[in-house]
């Protein structure tokens, strides 16, 4: 991509998701996106549809910089004796976006559909790594893809749960949790022993 594409992208980004955290998804429009970032709504829409386009782009962007910094340490995961690292990680990025997340994520207004791509975004990531930890002499019952499912939902939820309490654990506390009601499913779906 062109480096002022990227460079366009972004200032659209920027705009949108700052203006998401002052009044909330639903209430910005095209035209505060583009004066905002300093564009016209001709370039705006050489690049996006809509702003549903654009929120999901740059929802994507920032879940790709969380999986890009969570990739070395989900490289030979163990199911059976799991780093808390990685879900701790996950957690220090809500807490660094939580006005954003809570802005698109809760209340009345909630958008089912970036609530839908986040898990399916997050359960890309499991497959991912369940697919390098499983032996290829060993198929599971259940397969990979309900699997990630599964625990994305799950760490989604309680994502969810966590923003709406007001963040009152830290991340180390709420990824303890998760990771022990999370992974003695996931090890059992795999048909590993049970964790000690």
């Amino acid at each position: 991509m062109d480096r002022r594409v990227r460079r366009t992208r972004r200032q659209m980004r920027d705009a949108l998701l700052d203006l998401v955290m002052e009044h909330g998804y639903e209430s910005v429009t095209i035209q505060q996106i583009t004066d905002k970032a300093d564009l016209s709504r001709a370039t705006f829409y050489l690049h996006y549809k809509e702003k549903d386009e654009l929120l999901a782009d740059s929802l994507e962007m920032l879940f790709d910089d969380l999986a890009e910094s969570l990739d070395s340490s989900l490289i030979n995961f163990d199911w059976q004796r799991p780093d808390i690292t990685p879900t701790t990680m996950f957690f220090e990025h809500v807490v660094e976006y939580s006005e954003l997340y809570s802005s698109l994520f809760l209340g009345s207004r909630s958008l089912t559909y970036i609530n839908s791509r986040a898990v399916n975004y997050i359960s890309k990531v499991y497959e991912k790594v369940l697919a390098t930890s499983v032996s290829q002499d060993t198929i599971p019952d259940t397969p990979i893809e309900m699997i990630a499912r599964f625990a994305a939902g799950a760490l989604f939820s309680l994502t969810l749960q966590w923003l709406e309490n007001g963040m009152n654990e830290t991340p180390l506390e709420i990824a303890t949790m998760c990771q022990n009601l999370i992974m003695p499913g996931v090890v059992a779906a795999l048909g590993l022993p049970e964790l000690a």
